[in-house]
Protein backbone atom coordinates (compact mmCIF):
# COMPACT_ATOMS: atom_id res chain seq x y z
CA UNK A 1 0.00 0.00 0.00
CA UNK A 2 1.59 3.28 -0.94
CA UNK A 3 2.08 5.88 1.75
CA UNK A 4 0.17 9.53 1.72
CA UNK A 5 3.88 10.80 2.23
CA UNK A 6 4.50 9.13 -1.56
CA UNK A 7 1.15 10.05 -2.85
CA UNK A 8 1.39 13.59 -1.79
CA UNK A 9 4.83 13.70 -3.52
CA UNK A 10 4.13 12.39 -6.60
CA UNK A 11 1.20 14.88 -6.86
CA UNK A 12 3.44 17.74 -5.66
CA UNK A 13 5.77 16.64 -8.82
CA UNK A 14 2.98 15.98 -11.21
CA UNK A 15 1.65 19.91 -10.35
CA UNK A 16 5.05 21.37 -11.56
CA UNK A 17 5.45 19.45 -14.50
CA UNK A 18 1.49 20.71 -15.06
CA UNK A 19 3.44 24.05 -14.68
CA UNK A 20 5.91 23.23 -16.27
CA UNK A 21 3.85 22.05 -20.00
CA UNK A 22 1.51 25.28 -19.43
CA UNK A 23 4.47 27.86 -19.80
CA UNK A 24 6.34 25.44 -22.27
CA UNK A 25 3.38 25.33 -24.36
CA UNK A 26 2.30 29.30 -24.22
CA UNK A 27 5.61 30.81 -25.24
CA UNK A 28 5.59 27.71 -28.11
CA UNK A 29 1.81 28.69 -29.09
CA UNK A 30 2.67 32.30 -29.22
CA UNK A 31 5.67 31.54 -31.46
CA UNK A 32 3.81 29.69 -34.07
CA UNK A 33 0.89 32.17 -33.89
CA UNK A 34 2.90 35.32 -33.52
CA UNK A 35 5.95 34.59 -35.14
CA UNK A 36 5.41 31.83 -37.31
CA UNK A 37 2.07 33.15 -38.85
CA UNK A 38 0.97 29.40 -38.48
CA UNK A 39 -3.22 29.16 -38.06
CA UNK A 40 -4.28 29.32 -34.20
CA UNK A 41 -6.30 26.03 -34.48
CA UNK A 42 -3.94 24.24 -36.06
CA UNK A 43 -0.40 25.34 -33.76
CA UNK A 44 -2.75 24.37 -30.65
CA UNK A 45 -3.20 21.19 -31.69
CA UNK A 46 0.39 20.87 -32.63
CA UNK A 47 1.52 22.46 -29.28
CA UNK A 48 -1.20 20.17 -27.02
CA UNK A 49 0.65 17.23 -28.70
CA UNK A 50 4.10 18.57 -28.13
CA UNK A 51 3.10 19.48 -24.53
CA UNK A 52 1.84 15.67 -23.92
CA UNK A 53 4.77 13.97 -24.98
CA UNK A 54 6.76 16.27 -22.71
CA UNK A 55 4.85 15.91 -19.75
CA UNK A 56 4.40 11.81 -20.84
CA UNK A 57 8.41 12.14 -20.70
CA UNK A 58 8.92 14.21 -17.34
CA UNK A 59 5.73 12.03 -15.72
CA UNK A 60 7.04 8.90 -16.54
CA UNK A 61 10.96 9.87 -15.31
CA UNK A 62 10.56 12.13 -12.38
CA UNK A 63 7.24 11.51 -10.84
CA UNK A 64 5.99 7.90 -11.57
CA UNK A 65 8.62 5.70 -12.89
CA UNK A 66 7.04 2.69 -13.86
CA UNK A 67 9.79 1.13 -15.29
CA UNK A 68 13.38 1.53 -15.73
CA UNK A 69 12.94 2.29 -19.79
CA UNK A 70 10.76 5.16 -21.16
CA UNK A 71 8.24 3.33 -23.49
CA UNK A 72 6.36 5.30 -26.39
CA UNK A 73 4.25 2.05 -26.79
CA UNK A 74 1.10 1.27 -25.38
CA UNK A 75 1.61 3.34 -22.34
CA UNK A 76 1.74 6.49 -24.21
CA UNK A 77 -1.29 5.59 -26.18
CA UNK A 78 -2.81 5.34 -23.00
CA UNK A 79 -1.66 8.80 -21.67
CA UNK A 80 -3.03 10.33 -24.33
CA UNK A 81 -6.40 8.53 -24.41
CA UNK A 82 -7.14 9.61 -21.06
CA UNK A 83 -6.00 13.56 -22.05
CA UNK A 84 -8.55 13.41 -24.77
CA UNK A 85 -11.38 11.67 -21.94
CA UNK A 86 -9.92 14.96 -19.53
CA UNK A 87 -10.63 17.13 -22.42
CA UNK A 88 -14.90 15.50 -23.36
CA UNK A 89 -15.43 15.35 -19.73
CA UNK A 90 -13.92 19.38 -18.69
CA UNK A 91 -16.05 20.27 -21.43
CA UNK A 92 -18.53 18.44 -20.33
CA UNK A 93 -18.91 19.47 -17.19
CA UNK A 94 -18.04 23.47 -18.10
CA UNK A 95 -21.25 23.45 -20.30
CA UNK A 96 -23.08 21.64 -17.89
CA UNK A 97 -21.92 24.04 -15.08
CA UNK A 98 -22.00 27.62 -17.15
CA UNK A 99 -25.72 26.84 -18.47
CA UNK A 100 -26.97 25.52 -15.12
CA UNK A 101 -25.73 28.30 -13.25
CA UNK A 102 -24.76 31.49 -15.37
CA UNK A 103 -21.43 31.20 -14.32
CA UNK A 104 -19.12 33.10 -16.86
CA UNK A 105 -16.44 30.43 -18.43
CA UNK A 106 -13.73 31.77 -17.20
CA UNK A 107 -14.42 31.44 -13.85
CA UNK A 108 -15.90 28.23 -13.94
CA UNK A 109 -12.89 26.84 -15.83
CA UNK A 110 -11.17 27.92 -12.63
CA UNK A 111 -13.49 26.01 -10.53
CA UNK A 112 -12.74 23.28 -12.59
CA UNK A 113 -9.26 23.11 -12.56
CA UNK A 114 -8.67 20.87 -9.59
CA UNK A 115 -11.15 17.80 -10.75
CA UNK A 116 -9.00 17.86 -14.09
CA UNK A 117 -5.81 17.97 -12.24
CA UNK A 118 -7.24 14.83 -9.70
CA UNK A 119 -8.25 13.27 -12.85
CA UNK A 120 -5.21 13.36 -14.74
CA UNK A 121 -3.11 12.44 -12.01
CA UNK A 122 -5.07 9.44 -10.44
CA UNK A 123 -5.39 8.15 -14.23
CA UNK A 124 -2.00 8.26 -14.69
CA UNK A 125 -1.08 7.00 -11.71
CA UNK A 126 -3.23 4.11 -11.65
CA UNK A 127 -3.81 3.19 -15.27
CA UNK A 128 -1.54 4.98 -17.87
CA UNK A 129 1.86 5.07 -16.30
CA UNK A 130 1.53 2.41 -14.00
CA UNK A 131 4.35 0.81 -11.86
CA UNK A 132 5.24 -2.83 -14.03
CA UNK A 133 4.23 -6.08 -11.34
CA UNK A 134 7.25 -8.30 -10.89
CA UNK A 135 6.15 -11.15 -12.48
CA UNK A 136 5.39 -13.98 -10.01
CA UNK A 137 7.17 -17.39 -11.42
Amino acid sequence: MIRLKTLAAQFSKFTVVGGLNFLFTLVLFYLSVVVLHINHLIALVLVSLIGMLLTYTLNYYWVFKPSEKVTFGSRLAKYIGAGLVSVGLNVLLLHLLTSSTHIAPFYGQLLLIPFVVLFNFFTARLWSLRAEQPSVP
